[in-house]
């Protein structure tokens, strides 16, 4: 057996048993460990010391393992999956482009900040959060180092926790998600404006300020999203159904999947409103209107000839769009646009 004197290499399509799996063997301690591309490294419920340097482009997995390493380095492919009551402690833990997946049932505590984790800023890894994950420090800032092989992910299941180590979510202070950082939660409320350049997948957000998308921009709303206003720039898009609690001021892209405003709407003379036939953005105050109405057609039930649908009812409606698809006629009333196939 490897001792603390030992450098352990697990090579490719070999899976290796570490501590506490069977009982006989409860801890180990070892100087190096390094796990190749396509291998696996099992931890069951014991302890696992590693003097120097964990290197992982494998599998790891813990089954309620008490992990401490002076430097963890996880590249892609490298992953590390959590099933039982788990912890890790490394003051140079590093997950570039690797991934960090808890389970459900699974509970994973990071006793240290990972290196992608500097003042509040995470700049790397994907995060994956289907049991329990606490971080030492909360997040205002979610970004991809510039050239990044691969984007800065944080998903978060319905169900699952993600909390720092005073029990709350470390999303609350989130200010900015970065271009090419995704964030996907089922609910979240931040204290402060909200900005976005990445993708923003959401249940429900609530936004004590502005959020603003800017160029580059996606977010997805299935349940509701409040917010002082929502501002679409110029390149980005909102998307979804549910509800947007607030005023909407398009300059870029609105593609709703029958999407409710209980304020006003407001489109921009660039802007657009993208909608596939069927599918209708609901105003209940004043929509002031510009620039294009995009209809798609689903291709396995393209609309007949004649087929008419509200594209927009509202409270009351101020101008029109400028231009539309080329096949459909629109009709602007008081209170809505209707759409027409021809």
């Amino acid at each position: 057996m490897p001792d603390s004197t030992s450098d352990v290499c697990i090579p490719t399509f070999t899976t290796a048993n570490g501590a506490g799996l069977d009982g006989s063997n409860p801890s180990i301690s070892v100087h190096s460990i390094q796990v190749a591309e396509g291998a696996g490294l099992l931890f069951g419920s014991g302890k696992a010391s590693i003097a120097t340097s964990l290197n992982n482009q494998g599998l790891i997995s813990l089954y309620g393992t008490t992990l401490s390493a002076g430097a963890i380095d996880m590249p892609n492919p490298g992953e590390i999956d959590v099933f039982a009551n788990s912890s890790i402690t490394s003051p140079a833990f590093s997950n570039t482009t690797g991934t960090l997946w808890v389970y459900p049932g699974g509970t994973l505590r990071l006793a240290d900040n990972p290196v992608q984790l500097q003042n509040e800023n995470l700049s790397g890894g994907n995060w994956l959060v289907s049991g329990v994950l606490i971080f030492p420090s909360d997040i205002s800032q979610i970004t991809t180092e510039p050239g990044a092989a691969y984007d800065t992910v944080v998903s978060v299941d319905t169900g699952a926790t993600f909390e720092d180590a005073k029990g709350n979510n470390p999303l609350t202070t989130l200010t900015s998600v970065g271009p090419n950082a995704v964030l996907s939660v089922p609910s979240l409320t931040v204290a402060q404006n909200l900005t976005s350049q990445g993708s923003v997948s959401v249940g429900t957000l609530t936004v004590n300020g502005t959020y603003t998308l800017e160029s580059g921009a996606s977010a997805g709303v299935s349940g509701s999203l409040t917010a002082t206003s929502v501002i679409v720039q110029p390149g980005a898009t909102l998307q979804g159904g549910g509800t947007v609690a607030s005023s909407v001021t398009n300059n870029g892209n609105v593609a709703p999947g029958n999407l409710t405003v209980p304020g006003n709407y407001s489109q921009a003379s660039s802007a657009s409103l993208t909608e596939q036939f069927g599918y209708t953005l609901h105003v209940n105050s004043n929509a002031t209107l510009s620039g294009a109405l995009k209809v798609t057609v689903n291709p396995k039930r393209p609309p007949k000839s004649g087929a008419t649908y509200t594209a927009l009812p509202a409270g009351s409606i101020n101008g029109s769009f400028t231009s539309h698809t080329a096949g459909f006629a629109l009709a602007t009333n008081a209170n809505s646009i209707q759409v027409t196939k021809q």
